[in-house]
């Protein structure tokens, strides 16, 4: 059958991720400029003000959440091959009632204590506005991510991905006005998010509605009967999320405890700045996840272990040359994104852009693992790294500050790949492609020490510079993965047939790989 021909599947990944990408580079770029915007218009210490709220709310997703999110992605294709639209329908709703009633008790806490946190926990008066306007603002998310959640499990990527563009556009767009026009500080940040939300709830259940209209035909599957099943996959993802959370957040919150909030700007212009890398991962894992559950319905494991071994080798190649330039040029990067106020996070860009060539690896079998139906162990590997980041950060924060904390989060990821794949080899029956990797791993070596040589002959002015150094080390990694087949033929064959290429590209890959 054409639906199980592995070509098929690559395909589809390829593609799907190529469009999320899209959406999240779009996406991301328009959260840059928000951030950008907000550096220049707020002071450091605002700005710091305004991400330690922003930080703490955005934990307590965690307990919004519930892991239902994952629940949905996991079982809406199941339900698709089965063609079972009536348990699409109830899936959907129940998760919705669940997350809202969880939400409404957190926003009720926080509101209510907002005072005491912003005193004890902030410690500045500043902080009660914008605390109580992300209180109502993370109500609200419970049906933003239940949206963007079933189209992802309905592998509607490009809407999907439009949905986020969209929201962090209106987020800009309400900043400039209720920041830069009104000056409100980081209380008009936080309405501005609240506003943006409530517009895209709005925008998307309609959407949602015209679109799939064969999901609200008829009556709802056994509510009760699909919960049960629903709550039994997301709850160890719910307690793997906490570890997730404390891997996200647990950074910045202790650097507010232990630091200053100054400090606290700086790793969150650094850490965003790499996480620029996690586009990358998000656009393939986005894709993956729903395509692992239905290969698993379908008990095509073969299939699945090609599947994954293609991606990890596409995704390493492509990540690589990324994380070379933030590794060579983060000061050029945060004074073009923050400005020179921020180059105190030079160093903690450089680990946290390697941790996130590690991350990959990571989210990769994480979403695999979620994939099979072994979220458990997902929540095992994640609890130890939490316990691992919430020590480091201990230890390190309070002597070395925001190095600390990257180093830290660099060494959490690194003990979860290898977790991880332990598990994934006796699960799927999956191997490493480490020749390919190694191969990858050297000509990425070798196209670092280039950069490092032509930046050491080549005086100019920092852009100049750091242009013609990237597109001579560009021509060389490229050249590097032609030259070692770091990808197989038939990978560079189904790249050059889904990726909008340059002729020229496809004749010179040709005359080196032999492709027909």
């Amino acid at each position: 059958m054409e639906n199980n021909d592995p070509k098929n599947y690559a395909r589809r990944l390829v593609k799907g991720s190529a469009i999320v990408f899209t959406g999240l580079i779009a996406a991301g770029l328009v959260g840059f400029l928000l951030r950008m915007f907000l550096a220049r218009n707020l002071s450091v210490g605002d700005y710091g003000l305004f991400y330690a709220v922003f930080s703490l709310v955005s934990f307590f997703s965690l307990f919004r959440d519930l892991g239902l999110n994952s629940a949905l992605v996991k079982y809406i294709p199941e339900f698709q091959v089965h063609r079972d639209f009536r348990s699409i329908k109830s899936a959907i709703i129940s998760v919705t009632l669940f997350q809202a009633i969880f939400a409404l008790l957190i926003t009720a806490l926080l509101f209510v204590f907002s005072d005491w946190f912003a005193l004890e926990f902030f410690k500045s008066e500043a902080a009660v506005g914008p605390l109580q306007i992300l209180s109502i603002w993370f109500f609200i998310m419970v049906f933003y991510s239940v949206i963007r959640s079933a189209f992802q499990g309905l592998q509607n990527m490009l809407i999907y991905s439009a949905l986020e563009f969209s929201w962090i556009t209106l987020v800009l767009f309400w900043s400039i006005i209720l920041v830069g026009d009104f000056c409100l500080g980081p209380f008009g940040v936080a309405s501005a998010y609240l506003l943006s939300t409530l517009v895209m709830n709005a925008l998307g259940l309609v959407y949602f509605r015209m679109r799939y209209q064969r999901v609200f035909e008829g009556k709802p599957a056994n509510v009760k009967l699909l919960s049960k099943k629903l709550f039994m996959f997301a709850l160890p993802v719910f307690i793997g999320s906490l570890g997730v959370m404390i891997l996200s957040y647990m950074d910045t919150i202790m650097l507010t405890i232990f630091r200053t909030l100054p400090e606290v700007g700086y790793y969150q212009a650094a850490q965003p700045t790499a996480s620029i890398l996690w586009t990358f991962v998000v656009a393939l894992t986005t894709v993956l996840f729903p395509m692992v559950s239905e290969l698993w319905a379908k008990r095509e494991q073969v299939l699945l272990s090609t599947t994954l071994h293609f991606s990890i080798k596409f995704l390493f190649v492509l990540i690589v040359p990324a994380a070379l330039t933030f590794i060579a040029f983060p000061d050029i990067i945060l004074r073009l994104l923050f400005g020179d106020e921020y180059l105190a996070g030079v160093t903690a860009l450089r680990i946290l852009s390697g941790g996130m060539v590690v991350y990959m690896f990571f989210a990769i079998l994480a979403n695999v693992m979620s994939g099979i139906n072994k979220p458990s162990i997902n929540t095992k590997v994640v609890v130890a790294m939490a316990c691992l980041n919430f020590l480091g950060n201990l230890l390190l924060i309070p002597k070395y500050g925001i190095e600390g904390a990257a180093i830290t989060t660099f060494c959490s990821y690194l003990f979860g790949t290898f977790a991880l794949f332990r598990y994934s080899k006796k699960y799927v029956k999956f191997v490493m492609p480490t020749s390919y990797l190694f191969k990858t791993s050297v000509g990425g070596m070798l196209t670092l020490f280039l950069i490092s040589a032509l930046k050491f002959v080549i005086v100019l002015p920092p852009w100049p510079e750091a242009f013609i150094v990237m597109i001579l080390s560009l021509i060389f990694y490229v050249g590097w993965i032609v030259l070692s087949k770091a990808l197989t033929e038939d990978d560079l064959r189904l790249i050059a047939q889904i990726l909008p290429m340059p002729k020229w590209l496809i004749k010179i890959a040709r005359k080196f790989t032999n492709i027909a």
